[in-house]
């Protein structure tokens, strides 16, 4: 952004300034005071103040704090993103500034070539930014940098950042001085405010309230611990206003169960409070892709059911949010504007992925149980089902692909049917088959073909196989199986990043595919759960995708001229649907299913520490075990049970359950799971002795009778070896070395077997530690002791024929050679 632009409204009526005491400073908390001072005591900025939140009070403990912030003047100076206006970070040195205004270097300063502080400071603005928009109802906001004695403006919305020229606020301090009397003087909408969102008053947040506490009660025993009752202090209770065709619906919203991590589309999911019906609902917010070419989802949503498409969820409300209603202008980000200069790339915009234009959209629907929350495996099975016969009637009956089939898309509604839900991704069907704009899904459920080619046109064959992967999550998450805790279940994350030979920068793209291809290949005939039905039918799916990505030419010879037609016939019969939706409903068919077999997640997500400290756990209960065993197995008793300590296995089931993960290992083969997938369960196994003894013994059932041991004669005794003891002694007087002293063959063997055994006290060392020192007094009495001894009953002691420098006899031998 130019700051020709940037000139006084009124020169006469609009405050100086002077910051100047600013650049006397030699570090930021000075500089803080500074700049504080200068806002504040000038009435630069009425109606606001600026504040040091970077050592202000929190009574929310956030963590996540830039340096200054622009609040109302009449709030306490706390660390609040929930009343913060825009935040200011300073640095100083203008070294620190990631950015540059020089257009022959600004291809060198995109976000990936970044490193050390540059890349640090624009990090920080990035965290900044997405917590003050998420926490606040916002179409953009602003931001201020300081480097040194320079700064720049900022302007976040939710397609990226306009970045201001860099100017000396010190030689032109009416720039910075003019940018807070202009915001003051703004509108709520013109600082970046929702107008369709206002504060909630005391009685409406408690209507909203005791409304969710009581749908918790009424939704147990199922699991909905991601629904607060009670207000949370860093998103405040608000009012929102949502368009129909019929009028405003109007909600009352809290802190969002879900939110994205970073600018974009922004999808925030609410349980919300509908004013109207009087009871809780679900409602998202977030930014859609303007584009003629791909439907929003009100639109989506009134295709699908016109086209009669089953197990849908019940939409109650759904558009574009308006700036003004009157006016019917949409709510819609600026930042692509500054993108394009006469149809073209300006060559001062930074290097990154092309700007869309995105629209604030609203979706209200009836509140349905995520898929986590089944009670049981059949629950589990009946609602995807539903949801692959909702892929089925909308790729056939309304030609839509859903494109993000994940376990947060399906759910399950208040009679315990399938629901498919989030169709914000879904896209009309391409008949010529040709690679979308970008890939889109959730990463751990995208079909392997995607995953290795982004290019690829998306299909129904696609949704299918994503529909598997949630059964597959699902069933491994939260349904018993005979696999341990240190199973690694990361083939779903397994992503790598190449260099697109296609692009002319050199810009790499993530690829995955690889582990989810070996699991299928190798390691999924060796899972067993213990619900019979469910273990069939995920086997039997399991083994039809694993034939399909087996058929593809890419992995057959170039020779074999009837692999494509291999493949096209799998992919036709894939593309009726009915050969997976037949597997599903025999398992229904079963009566064999149990009842409320779900358990809680077998393998919940852990932090690199927490892993770190189960490996370290696992290890240290086996080595204790192992011990316990040998001294067991040396005395001839029976093994410690699991109940001699508390939590610990026995090293004969961590030795097979070694055994067992190596023959899920993927032997050679057309995809191989890589050796990463496995490396939690090869440093938990890999210190675990390797010769542990293995008690396969079951107990009869009758007591056998009992018979006398008989032991095995005791081997004669070795002959003991001629060993050497030097105890070097130091004189009383000055301390010099003197001859070795000798030890007695009882005394030497002693030591020997303290030795042997790790004794410290008695073991000898090289070095002049403090057991060394220990052992030398000791050998000093000892010979002060002898000699009285010797002087008492008058004689001379013993002399060593060897002399010194030479390895003395043992006593026993002079006295044979005598």
């Amino acid at each position: 952004m130019r700051l020709e632009s940037l000139k006084k409204l009124n020169p006469e009526t609009s405050p100086e300034i002077d910051f100047s005491e600013m650049h006397s400073t030699g570090l930021e908390k000075y500089m803080y005071e500074a700049l504080c001072n200068g806002i504040n005591d000038s009435d630069v900025c009425p109606g606001f103040k600026l504040v040091n939140v970077a050592s202000s009070a929190d009574k929310n403990d956030i963590r996540l704090r830039p340096d200054l912030a622009l609040v109302p003047s009449n709030v306490e100076d706390l660390m609040d993103y929930t009343i913060m206006e825009f935040f200011v970070e300073t640095k100083l040195s203008d070294l620190a500034d990631p950015f540059s205004d020089n257009q022959d270097t600004t291809l060198d300063h995109t976000s990936e070539k970044m490193t050390g502080d540059h890349a640090e400071t624009l990090e920080q603005m990035i965290s900044y930014a997405t917590a003050l928009l998420s926490r606040q109802h916002r179409i953009f906001a602003f931001s201020i940098a300081l480097y040194g004695q320079y700064a720049r403006f900022f302007r976040w919305d939710r397609a990226g950042c306009i970045v201001s020229d860099l100017f000396n606020f010190l030689e032109e301090p009416d720039i910075l001085a003019d940018f807070f009397w202009r915001y003051a003087h703004l509108t709520r909408e013109g600082r970046g405010f929702d107008p369709t969102v206002v504060p909630a008053s005391t009685a409406e947040a408690k209507l909203f309230s005791d409304a969710l506490s009581r749908y918790i009660q009424e939704s147990k025993p199922r699991d909905v611990s991601y629904l607060q009752p009670k207000p949370d202090a860093t998103y405040p209770i608000s009012k929102m206003r949502v368009p129909t065709p019929n009028g405003i619906w109007e909600l009352i919203v809290g802190k969002p169960f879900w939110d994205a991590d970073s600018p974009g589309q922004s999808t925030r999911a609410y349980a919300a409070y509908d004013m109207v019906e009087k009871k809780i609902v679900f409602a998202k917010d977030s930014w859609r892709d303007e584009n003629e070419d791909i439907l929003s989802e009100a639109e989506i949503y009134e295709t699908l059911k016109q086209s009669n498409v089953p197990f849908l969820p019940e939409i109650i409300a759904a558009g574009d949010v308006y700036m003004k209603a009157k006016e019917k202008v949409h709510q819609k980000t600026l930042t692509q504007r500054w993108s394009v200069n006469n149809g073209k790339t300006p060559i001062w915009q930074l290097p990154c992925a092309e700007l869309r234009t995105l629209v604030h959209c609203r979706v209200v629907q009836e509140l349905a149980y995520p898929l986590m929350s089944a009670l049981s495996s059949k629950e589990v099975v009946q609602a995807i089902r539903d949801a692959i016969e909702a892929i089925k009637a909308a790729y056939h009956g309304a030609k839509i692909f859903h494109r993000d089939i994940s376990t947060g898309n399906i759910m399950i509604s208040k009679s315990g049917r399938g629901i498919l839900n989030d169709w914000d991704h879904a896209l009309k069907v391409n008949l010529r088959n040709t690679p979308q704009a970008y890939r889109t899904g959730t990463w751990q459920f995208i079909s392997i073909l995607l995953l290795r080619n982004p290019m690829k046109g998306h299909c129904v064959h696609d949704d299918l196989e994503s529909s598997f992967w949630v059964l597959l999550y699902v069933s491994l998450h939260y349904f018993p199986h005979n696999l341990g805790p240190t199973f690694n279940v990361r083939f779903f994350d397994e992503c790598s990043e190449e260099q697109d030979i296609g692009a002319e920068d050199g810009q790499t793209r993530e690829l995955g595919g690889n582990g989810k291809m070996g699991f299928l290949w190798d390691q999924l005939k060796h899972v067993e759960w213990q619900c019979a039905p469910l273990n069939k039918l995920v086997h039997a799916v399991g083994k039809l995708f694993n034939k399909y990505q087996l058929s593809h030419p890419s992995r057959n010879d170039e020779d074999d001229e009837d692999a494509e037609a291999r493949f096209k016939a799998i992919q036709e019969k894939l593309e009726q649907v009915d050969v997976v939706l037949s597997l599903f409903d025999t398992a229904l068919a079963s009566d064999e299913w149990p009842e409320n077999d779900a358990v809680p997640d077998q393998f919940p997500l852990k932090t690199k520490k927490q892993e770190d400290q189960m490996i370290h756990d696992l290890k240290s209960r086996a080595i204790a075990t192992a011990a316990l065993e040998r001294q067991a197995a040396a005395s001839q008793r029976a093994p410690p049970t699991r109940s001699a300590i508390p939590g610990v296995r026995s090293s004969a089931r961590l030795v097979q359950q070694r055994n067992d993960q190596q023959d899920l290992a993927p032997e050679a083969g057309p995809s191989r799971l890589p050796m990463s997938s496995r490396s939690t369960v090869k440093r938990t196994l890999d210190d675990v002795p390797a010769e542990l003894p293995v008690f396969r013994s079951k107990r009869a059932k009758t007591a056998p009778e009992r018979r006398p041991l008989k032991r095995a004669p005791k081997p004669p005794a070795p002959e003991r070896p001629v060993v050497e003891h030097r105890y070097p002694t130091r004189s009383k007087s000055n301390g010099s070395r003197r001859g070795n002293s000798l030890k007695k063959p009882q005394e030497a063997d002693v030591e020997m077997q303290d030795v042997r055994r790790g004794n410290p006290s008695r073991s000898r060392t090289k070095s002049k530690s403090k057991s060394t020192r220990h052992v030398q007094a000791t050998a000093r009495e000892k010979s002060t002791e002898e000699k009285q001894q010797t002087r008492r009953k008058g004689k001379q002691p013993a002399k060593s024929t060897a002399g010194n420098g030479s390895r003395p006899l043992p006593k026993s031998s002079t006295r044979r050679r005598k």
